[in-house]
């Protein structure tokens, strides 16, 4: 009796041990971009810090936004240039050159914000903690750090690896259908018809959020072993507590 019940509890373990891999696997964070002490600028930056950084972690992921805004006025496209990244108890907020505002909007220039993370990860959710008129938005995923300073939006689109438009998202969270895509460096904000179009976004009124919140999946970390036949460690899990499942099985029957 003793035996069998140390062979049905290793059993038990075996399978945890396989549902905390699985767990593991599929690690989600919802960032909060909220502050609760007036506009906040990051360390050391005010309103006229053109190009600042708003630094964030959880605990498997660090994170850094910076504001950007197509203010340079220029014949033909007007091209992008560094903004003051900002939060408030509504969420990021974009101060940009041309002063038409505090939130991330499209309103006369668009504003949009960089997320660089310090691993792979899918935007799955985002949260707006406010908006005005409408609620569309832009999303771009990048391979590698994007160069924004003097390019048009539609050269910076054309080097994304994903783009795409979302209508209508208004306030509270909203899921992404982004999740194939794993990216380190993010750009969102504003409808921006240079990243696509959506049913519905960039009609009527003009765009203005506050992002209050993201949702991202860690991505897949490349394989450091090399190529051989091993089972991972989920595999061998699953194995052994149907093993140890059969052995107690026979046991109790006999």
């Amino acid at each position: 009796m003793k035996k069998q019940l140390i062979l049905r509890s290793a059993a038990i373990a075996a399978s945890l041990l396989a549902m905390s891999f699985t767990s593991f696997a599929t690690d989600t964070t919802e960032w909060n971009f909220r502050s609760y002490s007036g506009n906040d600028f990051g360390t050391g930056n005010s309103t006229s810090s053109y190009g600042n950084t708003l630094n964030f972690s959880s605990s498997s992921n660090s994170l850094s936004v910076t504001a950007w805004a197509d203010t340079n006025e220029i014949s033909g496209p007007d091209t992008v240039e560094s903004a003051t990244a900002a939060n408030n108890y509504y969420g990021l907020l974009n101060y940009n050159r041309n002063s038409d505002g505090h939130t991330v909007d499209n309103s006369g220039d668009t504003d949009m914000l960089l997320f660089s993370f310090d691993d792979l990860v899918s935007i799955t959710g985002i949260n707006i903690g406010y908006y005005s008129n409408d609620s569309d938005i832009s999303i771009a995923a990048f391979d590698d750090l994007p160069t924004l300073q003097g390019q048009s939006w539609e050269s910076v689109a054309s080097t994304a690896s994903f783009s795409a438009s979302f209508a209508n998202i208004g306030n509270g969270w909203s899921s992404l259908d982004t999740e194939s895509t794993e990216a380190q460096y993010w750009v969102v904000g504003a409808y921006n018809s240079s990243f696509g179009g959506a049913s519905g976004a960039g009609a009527g009124w003009s765009d203005n959020l506050k992002i209050a919140g993201l949702s991202t999946v860690a991505g897949s970390a490349p394989d450091p072993k090399p190529p051989t036949d091993v089972a991972e460690p989920s595999s061998l899990a699953v194995l052994a507590s149907f093993g140890l499942f059969a052995v107690w099985r026979r046991r109790k029957t006999a």
